[in-house]
């Protein structure tokens, strides 16, 4: 066995080496040889065994002496099947080459048109060194772009289909796009349709467009263009004034005036009217000719409640009651709420474009449930709760809470909402009994006031202003049953009525917020949409998640839910999830994450300044 592990080690040393070694050992030199001998044999009679071997290979050098080749084909007229004229210049071609680059020229060949059967083809209102150009990379794939070509190298590029050549042009664009040639982009994206250099260039004349604004050229663009800009959330403007004298200056472009006459209100409904200064809106706007029709006068009015009539601001499209400037923010605002191991009095606001969660000064009290929550402008009031009939405000400039007179009448789950300046709570419950009640608060008395009854007494229904009327939906009544019951009431009379047109499913703890003049109440049994001017229902699709308790207000012109209570569940009774609703597709999608599973109190959209939003108390939506 030694001698054996020794011929072993001794295997793959050089024969030189071995003999050297082994000199003085004949016998082990003469193991080793018998044993080599051994093992080459097994190794041929193996070897015939032995699958065969197979590998890919691939020629760079091949490749390029191909097309090398092609183009020196293509500039001596070798082997060429067919002659473009373009201008004053003749190129010998070949057919398959063309086709193979250039899907326009691959349909030519292939139509069995006149174009297809001729050995020439003229290629008319073709400048001729760019058409060079597209030829040089379709045979090579190599190009030279200067400034001075682009724009023609990328229509022409366009219109031959060498998309390789196209994205190479709008990659140059995007490197050297400047303020002096983003409008031409712009203009050259959209007449060919090409999405990702629109709205690049789009992107880039609205983040410059305190400047590029000022050029002749941006009023040759189109409606649609022009639409696109000014809707651009962070348009850079000076202020909402800037953006209503452009909008009017391309109006009144003289070359194509009697033409925009039809497109007025799709350039002028894009600019913010409630953004501008009051003052403006009566000495400038007012007066302006395109406003004078029922539809203008819809426009002015608008801008007048958001200014004197802050609490109607819900009603008002959403677009025109959104600030563009980034310094301002639309999010929503979570207050507390019930967590699966308690209570909680953390506020929580979302910023629906990055899905960001930020925290506020937490509630002032001591943690309480079944409070309640509106917003007058602005400004975020919060009433009740269990046992309590506390009235806090949020002062932003001081980012404190500020406590108000109290309630006459402590309650919880009630309904707070705002009309005009004043702020209302109704119903509820005081631990004795489902109320009826309706309490009034007035900033210039600053006091609370008993002011007219509901129909019914009840407790935990959905409820939202809209018009001058407080909207209550379903909820529990004094019997503890759960109700369909619609209840209007009118806060100019004082009086509650009860509608003819029910919820479509008794239901409580549902949540209700009004977006383009509808009213939208979500909850366990379903979504559905209230027409107020004519009082009838409309089913919604369900969320992927039915519950209740949800935190339900309008952002981005979209309805946003979040977290909620899934009644009944065995498991995981509260939940985290965020989902949004486009009005315009009538669906339903997930968006993120709440940062905790839980269910608020009160949820509210306000316009909050960045320094509100401190990066290192956010958390990220999922």
């Amino acid at each position: 066995m030694q001698n054996e592990y020794n011929i072993d080690i001794f295997r793959n040393i050089p024969a030189g080496e071995n003999e050297e070694r082994f000199r003085q050992t004949p016998k082990l030199w003469l193991d080793w040889l018998v044993k080599m001998e051994e093992t080459e044999s097994r190794c041929s009679l193996n070897s015939e065994d032995e699958e065969e071997i197979s590998s890919s290979y691939s020629s760079e050098k091949h490749s390029g002496n191909l097309i090398k080749n092609f183009e020196c084909f293509r500039k001596e007229g070798g082997y060429s099947d067919i002659t473009l004229q373009v201008g004053q210049k003749s190129f010998p071609c070949h057919k398959i080459i063309l086709a193979a680059g250039s899907p326009y020229f691959k349909s030519m060949f292939e139509s069995g048109m006149e174009e297809s059967r001729k050995s020439c083809i003229e290629i008319k209102e073709v400048d001729e060194n760019v058409f060079e150009k597209i030829l040089h990379f379709i045979y090579t794939g190599k190009v030279e772009i200067t400034s001075y070509v682009l724009q023609e190298l990328f229509g022409l590029s366009c219109m031959f289909q060498v998309t390789a050549l196209v994205d190479l042009c709008v990659r140059h664009f995007r490197l050297h796009m400047t303020e002096n040639n983003c409008l031409a982009a712009l203009t050259l994206a959209d007449s060919h349709g090409h999405k990702n250099l629109y709205n690049y260039a789009k992107e880039y004349v609205c983040m410059n467009f305190r400047v590029v604004s000022q050029e002749e050229d941006i009023c040759r663009l189109s409606a649609d263009c022009i639409k696109d800009i000014l809707s651009y959330p962070k348009l850079d403007c000076e202020g909402e004034e800037q953006v209503f004298e452009f909008a009017i200056k391309w109006l009144d472009f003289e070359e194509e005036k009697e033409k925009r006459k039809h497109q007025v209100y799709k350039i002028l409904s894009c600019v913010k009217f409630p953004q501008m200064k009051r003052s403006y809106i009566i000495s400038v706007v007012s007066k302006s000719p395109y406003l004078s029709d029922d539809e203008g006068k819809e426009l002015l009015e608008n801008a007048m409640i958001y200014h004197l009539l802050p609490a109607r601001r819900p009603m008002l499209p959403s677009y025109q009651i959104t600030p563009r400037s980034s310094k301002n923010v639309e999010v929503a605002v979570l207050l507390g709420g019930r967590l699966a191991d308690g209570l909680s009095n953390d506020v929580e606001c979302y910023k629906p474009d990055s899905r960001e969660f930020f925290a506020l000064k937490q509630l002032p009290f001591k943690k309480r449930n079944e409070f309640a929550a509106c917003v007058v402008g602005n400004d975020v009031y919060v009433s009740g709760g269990l046992r309590s009939g506390e009235f806090w405000k949020f002062d932003y400039n001081f980012a404190t809470w500020i406590r108000g007179i109290s309630l006459l009448q402590p309650r919880r789950r009630h309904a707070m909402a705002a009309v005009d300046e004043s702020i209302y709570v109704l119903g509820g419950f005081d631990e004795d009994s489902v109320l009826n009640s309706v309490e009034v608060w007035k900033p210039g008395s600053n006091q609370w006031k008993f002011y007219g009854e509901l129909a019914n007494s009840v407790e935990n229904m959905g409820y939202v202003a809209y018009g001058s009327c407080i909207y209550l939906f379903g909820g529990k009544n004094q019997e503890e049953v759960v109700t369909n019951t619609v209840q209007c009431f009118d806060t100019e009379t004082g009086q509650a009525t009860i509608l003819e047109q029910s919820l479509p499913a008794s239901d409580m703890c549902v949540s209700a917020a009004v977006l383009n003049n509808f009213i939208y109440v979500v909850g366990l049994e379903g979504s559905f949409k209230f027409h107020p001017d004519n009082r009838s229902w409309e089913v919604l699709p369900d969320m992927s998640c039915p519950r209740d308790f949800v935190s339900l207000t309008v952002l981005n012109e979209k309805l946003f839910a979040f977290g909620g209570r899934r009644r009944g569940a065995q498991s995981d009774l509260y939940t985290d999830i965020i989902e949004c609703y486009d009005p315009v597709r009538s669906a339903w999608e997930k968006c993120g994450t709440i940062p905790v599973p839980m269910y608020s109190y009160g949820c509210v959209r306000v316009i909050l300044g960045e320094k509100y939003l401190n990066p290192s108390l956010s958390n990220q939506a999922s």
